[in-house]
């Protein structure tokens, strides 16, 4: 009977344990074929793995390194767990189901600085020869290089070492991959800037005149010139003028200023670069300054014609402004400095405030001085109360010149005594 016994416990159990400790049929690590293996020797197999060299070959160099030097590390509990197969049901189909192929792959933790392991061990393929020009036909820039930086893909490496580190006495292989430089980057960054730029036409409204310029998308680029010798600080564009002048002459506009012209042209399509929505443009009376910047380091023109103030700084405009300047008083031409600078001056004539005061001329005939300030008010129960309105834009004052409320606090702020004032008809 115990005879009976222990040959049944040898018939059953025996397989059974067995069922359990071996690998099931057609059943691969990765690519290795482990079937039959007992589970321990897996297990050993895969601690022993965690702590080899691993050799891979890139751009044709060979590199010995490790897990451990790549910040990698095999969880060999994790890949067991696809071994386990708890219920006795389950181990059967899995033995019985034999013509199916089982892959295990193994399962790597790849740590934080995995990236910089593959950067710091193996082969960079260095940058050479690379420039940068403007293409006038397409308005864009061009880039070129002899040979591309490259370097080792860490997601290649990833997926090689999962899929192939199980393959015996056989190196890795992966492939470099081009990287860009940071002046690639920059030039990609800067023609997506310029498309949009030329993206639709420009429109120019000749002011009293029903009269339209449109200038395509081709025509823009033409206009359009790109200082290149610092691309990775300030893209700074600029504007033909000569190209302006004759786009001014082909529509019969040559009392226009070709620099007003350019100026407004550019600083719109400087909006349109930057993303910004930039106003309309509008030609005609607007007309532009009677000056070119050279006349002195920084100052300040006043057209009388246009109710216009350009304010010019190191040889460049600025900005300019609408004004108003004097109705029954007219605001004298001439040049002149600016006398004194005050927060808040006081007319003894009008009896009103005027922020931001900038006296730049006493006139004998009305004994009093003509200068720059903000629209006046008086003070009417605390309240500022504005004599004829907003009047800015058109001639109204007792011949000083008037700004409206912001403008008159920026041109205040970089102006100074002894800065040159022009004032043109």
């Amino acid at each position: 009977m115990r005879l009976l016994l222990s040959l049944v416990i040898v018939l059953i159990v025996f397989p059974i344990c067995g069922l359990y400790l071996l690998v099931w049929p057609n059943t691969y690590l990765s690519q290795m074929n482990i079937s039959f293996w007992p589970k321990p020797l897996v297990r050993s197999f895969l601690e022993k793995k965690n702590n080899e060299n691993l050799i891979v070959i890139a751009d044709g160099r060979e590199t010995t390194t490790s897990y451990k030097a790549l910040d990698i590390t095999l969880k060999v509990d994790q890949t067991m767990e696809n071994l386990n197969v708890k219920s006795i049901s389950g181990l059967l189909t899995k033995w019985l189901s034999s013509s199916r192929t089982t892959v295990i792959q193994p399962v790597f933790e790849f740590g934080e600085d995995f990236e910089n392991r593959v950067s710091e061990f193996f082969p960079i393929r260095p940058l050479t020869n690379e420039s940068t020009d403007f293409d006038n036909d397409s308005g864009l820039m061009t880039y070129s290089v002899t040979e591309r930086k490259a370097r080792v893909d860490p997601v290649e490496l990833q997926v090689k070492l999962i899929t192939f580190s199980y393959t015996r006495k056989k190196p890795i292989i992966v492939e470099m991959i081009n990287v860009s430089s940071d002046l690639e980057k920059q030039i990609s960054k800067i023609n997506s800037n310029l498309k949009r730029t030329y993206s639709k036409p420009l429109e120019l409204t000749i002011q009293g005149k029903k009269q339209k310029i449109s200038i395509e998308p081709r025509g823009i680029s033409k206009l359009l010139e790109i200082e290149t010798k610092d691309l990775y600080k300030t893209v700074n564009l600029s504007i033909n003028k000569n190209r302006v002048s004759q786009l001014l002459a082909d529509n019969g506009l040559d009392s226009i200023s070709t620099e007003w012209a350019a100026r407004v042209i550019g600083d719109s399509l400087t909006q349109r670069y930057k993303g910004g929505k930039p106003e309309p443009l509008v030609l005609g009376a607007d007309s532009g300054p009677n000056t070119d910047g050279k006349i002195a380091e920084t100052y300040i023109e006043v057209d009388l014609s246009q109710q216009k103030m350009f304010f010019f700084e190191k040889g460049n405009l600025f900005k300019s402004y609408a004004v108003s300047t004097g109705l029954n008083y007219p605001t004298p031409i001439g040049s002149y400095k600016i006398m004194n600078k005050l927060p808040m001056g006081f007319s003894n004539i009008f009896h009103v405030w005027m922020p931001w005061w900038m006296a730049f001329e006493y006139r004998d005939d009305i004994g009093a001085y003509l200068g720059i300030h903000e629209l006046p008010y008086k003070l009417v129960e605390g309240q500022k109360v504005y004599r004829f309105g907003n009047y800015i834009g058109s001639k109204k004052t007792g011949g000083c010149i008037a700004l409206s409320p912001g403008n008159s606090k920026e041109v205040y702020d970089k102006s100074f005594p002894g800065m040159d004032v022009f004032v043109y008809q």
